[in-house]
């Protein structure tokens, strides 16, 4: 049996008490293209790190061509022939495109003789496109080329296994196209690499194999066709609706008394859009995190935002809260435009963000975190906001003086939810708050969701986990690459075929 060119065996990476990585062993052939995929959250990004060195501080052992390189550095593992490339391309913006492979190509571990040095690097540019551009500015291209200069930048160190993070995402499908074809010509001349990837038509035509993780462990390596047609690895991206289950959402009434002075309910006629997003364009340098998408939300309804890790579910929520500008079109709530607004001036208007991540402030008591949701408001209503938080959450009332990460991840995203209603919202945006939490953390969380949907706010739930998200959602809207693809009733997208394609090709 021939020896793996790289292994990872039972590799183990915590932040704090929450494991990244669990007890993972996973080894890459010669000659074979691996992909790793998996959803938000799942471990992939520190799976790159600990492979190429940017990461330490892990429990396991990384080998790579027979030798332990457990504690060497990044820069030596690159050295040795690992290469690997970043979803957002980093070159040195204000070196010229050629100067960027030449510098990488004069500090790898393969010695180029200086008369060899400038053949070298123009081969390089020229399998990758880049000849015309050799002399601009790193710094003035456009994402697609951007790209290839990584992948120029990391073939320059002449390595045997290369390591290719999220090179899809934000690529049009013109642009992907030609991206997978350069990924299938590098397999004649890189020994291995490892495809972290949310973009399926490029697992799907690249790998020989492909690995699953979900919240740090392997959940199955193999032959790719087989992978990804699994029921198993479907329903880690659609939950138990990848089995035909849509259970409905708890509507308690236990608490909707104490919501009344936590939520705002429009007044504006049901058949009125109280946002109205309309063919906004969002660009991160050269990168199209949206591409013309609109929506609506009505008075009192809870949209879903669906859709794959990189869709641009969060850069959604983002602009619809004012955190992240739009290069085009407009976003109006209540009849007036948010364009020039920041974001606390978008808040006073009466939408609240739930962030992914929680943002909780860690110097802060819980009360005060909640306190910070609410400044404005008048001293007598925030204490009456805060005994509404406490009587629909209250384990954060019993804890009131601790601080706000002490919690558990299931109460920190109680105290996040608190914070976004402590504005007393007529629309309230939750990104993620699935988010890294165990199954019974998202049964309470999404327990107290349907009833602050009952309360009659309306609400934008942006969610990978699909099951969930259409269980509370009277409508739904699924974004692939940053553009809608599917929009309509939680029933109609469960019998869809083209939801489950959005996720898994």
């Amino acid at each position: 049996m021939t020896a793996p060119v790289l292994s990872l065996q039972s590799i183990t990476k915590a932040y704090g008490g929450v494991r990244a990585i669990d007890d993972l062993t996973l080894e890459v052939a010669p000659g074979e293209v691996l992909g790793v995929i998996g959803p938000n959250g799942a471990g992939k990004s520190t799976l790159v790190g600990v492979i190429g060195g940017a990461l330490t501080g892990y429990a396991g052992t990384v080998t790579f061509d027979g030798r332990d390189i457990t504690k060497v550095a990044a820069a030596d593992r690159a050295r040795l022939g690992i290469g690997r490339t970043y979803q957002i391309p980093r070159p040195f913006t204000r070196m010229t495109v050629a100067d960027n492979v030449r510098l990488a190509a004069t500090n790898s571990g393969h010695h180029v003789p200086a008369r060899e040095l400038e053949p070298f690097v123009a081969d390089i540019l020229d399998r990758l496109g880049l000849t015309p551009f050799a002399h601009e500015l790193a710094g003035k291209l456009p994402l697609l080329r951007r790209k290839r200069l990584e992948l120029a930048r990391a073939l320059a160190l002449k390595p045997r296994v290369l390591l290719l993070d999220e090179i899809g995402a934000g690529l049009v499908r013109s642009e992907t196209e030609e991206l997978i074809a350069i990924i299938q010509s590098l397999r004649s001349e890189v020994e291995s690499m490892v495809l972290i990837e949310h973009v399926m038509d490029v697992i799907s035509r690249c790998c020989d194999r492909t690995a699953v993780l979900d919240f740090g462990r392997l959940v199955t390596v193999d032959e790719t066709p087989k992978v990804l047609a699994d029921p198993e690895v479907a329903s880690l991206y659609l939950g138990s609706i990848a089995e035909g289950a849509l259970e409905p959402a708890p509507k308690s009434g236990e608490h909707r008394a104490a919501l009344t002075s936590l939520v705002s309910v429009s007044d504006a006629a049901k058949d009125a859009p109280l946002l109205a997003v309309t063919d906004i364009w969002v660009r991160y340098g050269g990168l199209n995190a949206l591409k013309g998408v609109s929506l609506t939300v009505h008075p009192g309804e809870c949209v879903a935002l669906l859709g794959a890790n990189g869709a641009g579910k969060t850069t959604m929520a983002r602009a619809i809260a004012g955190a992240q500008p739009i290069s085009s079109g407009s976003i109006e709530f209540a009849g007036r435009s948010t364009a020039s607004l920041r974001p606390d001036q978008v808040t006073a208007l009466g939408i609240a963000q739930c962030m992914e991540g929680r943002k909780i402030f860690g110097t802060l008591t819980i009360e005060e975190n909640l306190i910070a949701g609410g400044l404005d408001a008048p001293r007598a209503v925030k204490a009456e906001r805060l005994e509404a938080v406490y009587s629909v959450f209250p384990i954060l009332k019993q804890r009131r003086r601790n601080s706000g990460t002490a919690l558990s991840g299931g109460q920190q995203q109680m105290l996040a939810i608190g914070r976004a209603l402590m504005s007393a919202p007529t629309l309230v945006v939750f990104d993620e708050i699935s988010l890294g939490l165990s199954p019974i953390a998202v049964d309470e969380v999404y327990g107290a969701l349907g009833t602050i949907r009952d309360s009659g706010v309306s609400m934008i739930v942006v969610e990978q986990s699909v099951d969930r998200a259409l269980a509370i959602a009277d409508r739904a809207l699924v974004l692939s690459q940053g553009e809608i693809t599917l929009e309509g009733r939680p029933a109609d997208l469960l019998a869809d075929t083209r939801l489950l394609t959005s996720y898994l090709g």
